[in-house]
């Protein structure tokens, strides 16, 4: 698509070009029953009858895994098409005149194969249960198994990796756990819009009233039956140990008292969340039955242990990594609730949110400060989803994989 900076020169026949492997982040993935192919996330036709049924779950605290509802089927991200089909239109039957907000990363892909990429020889995405952890090891082994792939169909080359939002921090778990087969694999990495540091205080509404991902018809508090049971949704918040210039706030008053909630310190951001979800709970479908789904004290602890996990990976030697980062657009710093009688109100009352720079949904400050050596910064006055198909990025993901940054 040329208005999108697509340079389009489709090749009839195979070319030289290295491997390449595509990382989404949350929500990002098609969501699908193995057994039927019936997708389940993204859909916005009938979204909250297949969302509660297929996407809600029971969390299992030996496995530290969310399972699926009695009767139910584990879902698992679409993996036909060599990944790509699960992360290129979030909605494949969604046309005009709402392309572009399912379209998630159809615009790369479409350049890449008008420009000799392959998909299935040298060109392949790595979709993921988004509910999980980003260190789930069913993610990371089919991560490994991809990129071991894609070096063996190229001849032994390298892998160049293009990750979007916290499909960043999927690739460091992997560098984590197979530190071996990440040297042996990765030859290079550009992340786009990643949430280093965490997400901005948008995160919070997440965990307090619900948040739908950008799914325009999925009511936020359907959305919360699963935010608050995933792992993911928790390695989202807010790193505690990190030195903040402005960190994500939530302000309340309550009892005459003030209180500013933030991400260390004995005022915690969790403390509000534990508390304002006491009694919170779901109503499953079709049975009715009541299940009490308050904060999940085990996601939170996971979540911990990610961040301490990866908070110190180093990529190895000689992997060549860009960062890509928003800029220039209104992104929820801190929450103010005003007055409050009791916790639960914050779950109902109306909030304002105070902004500061990002792409909308991370912070400027979580975006840069990945902690990595960094052959290439890029600021980029685009949004977080935006940016998938902004022409600027496009053309500085099209130099890296040909190596002219």
């Amino acid at each position: 698509r040329e208005e999108r900076g697509v340079r389009k020169a489709k090749i009839p026949f195979v070319i030289d070009v290295p491997p390449v492997i595509l990382v989404p982040g949350i929500g990002g993935s098609i969501m699908v029953d193995p057994k039927t192919q019936l997708r389940v996330w993204i859909r916005l036709y009938e979204a909250e009858y297949y969302f509660k049924r297929f996407m809600w779950g029971i969390w299992n605290s030996t496995t530290k895994t969310l399972d699926p509802l009695k009767g139910q089927p584990r879902v698992e991200p679409l993996i036909t098409g060599h990944g790509l089909d699960a992360i290129r239109n979030l909605d494949p039957s969604v046309h005009w005149p709402i392309y572009d907000y399912v379209s998630y990363f159809d615009s790369l892909i479409t350049v890449l194969e008008y420009n000799g990429w392959v998909p299935g020889l040298n060109l392949f995405g790595a979709p993921w249960d988004w509910r999980q952890s980003v260190c789930w090891p069913p993610t990371l082994e089919r991560l490994r198994e991809t990129l071991l792939r894609a070096q063996r169909l190229s001849g032994g080359r390298k892998v160049k990796l293009v990750s979007h939002s916290m499909g960043a921090l999927v690739i460091k778990c992997l560098v984590a756990t197979y530190p071996d087969v990440a040297e042996q694999t990765i030859g290079s990495w550009v992340s786009l819009a990643a949430p280093w540091q965490g997400a901005s205080a948008k995160i919070y509404t997440e965990l307090l009233q619900g948040y739908n991902l950008g799914n325009i018809v999925l009511d936020p508090a359907c959305a919360k039956g699963v935010s608050m049971v995933s792992p993911s949704v928790y390695e989202l918040l807010p790193s505690g140990t990190f030195d903040w210039v402005d960190p994500p706030l939530i302000n309340l008053r309550m009892g005459g008292t003030p209180f500013s909630f933030r991400p260390s310190g004995p005022q915690r951001y969790d403390i509000p969340m534990r508390n304002a979800n006491v009694n919170y709970t779901v109503v499953l479908p079709d049975s009715g039955a009541v299940l009490a789904e308050g904060f999940n004290e085990d996601c939170w602890a996971l979540s911990e242990q990610t961040r301490d996990r990866i908070r110190s990976v180093e990529l190895p030697l000689g992997v060549r990594f860009y960062n890509v980062y928003g800029v220039n657009q209104t992104t929820p710093l801190m929450m103010d609730y005003g007055s409050v009688a009791d916790w639960s109100e914050l779950m109902t009352k109306e909030v304002r949110f105070f902004s500061g720079d990002g792409d909308g949904t991370v912070s400027t400050e979580s975006a840069k400060s990945h902690g990595l050596t960094a052959a290439g910064e890029l600021p980029v006055d685009a949004t977080h989803m935006g940016m998938l198909m902004d022409k600027r990025v496009l053309n500085y993901v099209y130099d890296f994989l040909y190596e002219r940054l």
